[in-house]
């Protein structure tokens, strides 16, 4: 016979993948009572959560002896608190800046870092004003890939500037800590230094913010997500399957927080041989088909596993910025990239 308390245990610490709350806190998931093997709950979710939710939920009591579960399903639009603070967000902008954009990942080792820095390179030679901030508090690279590491930024009237480079304004946790210092923060501490990068430093004038995120859906995103009015994400993957998991989590934590999902941008698709340009998919192919058709996403860039992207971000300049003709090609996945989404954003 299944133990009632064993059932409640473990219902009452399913969580929303929105906000990290339990679905008992949220009101999602109530009324749970057990009679003979007949488990009966209520579920609370808008229509296009309301599968999501029960799947979780049938997954999590599996492993109990039930004979049937009862679910009493209303169909109504949860208000979440920190879905909350997002609408007001919208109406808070960061002074000078027409546009914000945030760059994610479902998991580390995509990536992604890149991906943002080149995009931003790309963005800023398309004739755009561009700002870099690197999001990523724990693991900070930005700062590397421009040759800027230490470079403390001034002060100037209690608001930080952001330095220079190349063109670009970048401002990131590397510049402010040794390489080695380990950041040990709390989401709260988070969400503070990100509101003191967003509005206490002079971005503008800017056409476009880049915000180069942490890996995942955890304290970070959603800091991001309430203080500043994004208006779009765009999501790096890698073709592998384990990696399109985790990255159907970063485009649901999106759209569900009403942030426009730009597209997806699948990083390291093939490899080109330096020597002989000879294309090999090592990582598989098919992920991008996959993801457009599970997701309804768009895929709008697809840049290819090459030595010089890697190492140019090492030596301080994104590939994007080198003037070696050799990498003019790879430069261009990245100048591709930068055109789609100034199209989407009507820059």
């Amino acid at each position: 016979m299944a133990n009632f308390k064993d059932i409640y245990a473990k219902l009452t610490e399913l969580k929303d993948p929105v906000t990290g709350e339990t679905l008992f806190k949220l009101g999602i998931l109530k009324d749970i009572s057990l009679s003979g093997g007949t488990l009966s709950l209520t579920l609370i979710a808008s229509e296009s959560e309301m599968q999501e939710f029960e799947k979780m939920i049938r997954e999590a009591i599996k492993e109990f002896d039930l004979q049937e579960v009862k679910i009493n399903k209303i169909f109504k639009q949860v208000v979440r608190p920190n879905l909350e603070r997002r609408e007001k967000a919208k109406s808070k902008k960061i002074e000078g800046v027409k546009r914000v954009i945030a760059v994610g990942s479902g998991k580390g080792g995509v990536g992604k870092s890149t991906v943002a820095a080149n995009l931003a390179a790309a963005l800023m030679k398309k004739g755009l004003k561009v700002g870099l901030f690197d999001g990523d508090i724990y693991g900070p690279s930005i700062s590397r890939m421009f040759g800027i590491d230490g470079l403390a930024p001034l002060v100037e009237e209690n608001k930080m500037l952001p330095v220079e480079r190349f063109g670009l304004k970048i401002m990131s946790m590397g510049q402010l800590v040794e390489e080695e210092t380990p950041i040990l923060w709390r989401g709260p501490l988070i969400h503070k230094a990100y509101e003191q990068f967003f509005y206490d430093t002079l971005w503008a004038p800017l056409d476009i913010l880049v915000i180069d995120l942490p890996p995942g859906t955890g304290d970070a995103q959603l800091s991001a997500i309430q203080l500043v009015n994004l208006d779009g994400a765009i999501i790096v993957t890698t073709p592998q399957d384990v990696s399109l998991i985790e990255v159907k989590k970063a485009i649901n934590m999106f759209r569900k927080s009403n942030i426009e999902v730009l597209g997806v941008v699948e990083n390291m698709s093939y490899f080109i041989c330096p020597h002989c340009s000879n294309i090999t998919y090592i990582f598989g192919q098919g992920g991008a088909k996959k993801l457009r058709e599970t997701m309804n996403v768009e895929i709008i860039g697809q840049i290819p596993l090459y030595p010089a992207i890697s190492t140019s971000g090492d030596e301080g300049i994104p590939i994007v910025l080198q003037e070696d003709n050799s990498n003019v090609k790879i430069a261009e996945a990245f100048l591709e990239l930068a055109s789609k989404v100034i199209e989407k954003l009507e820059l």
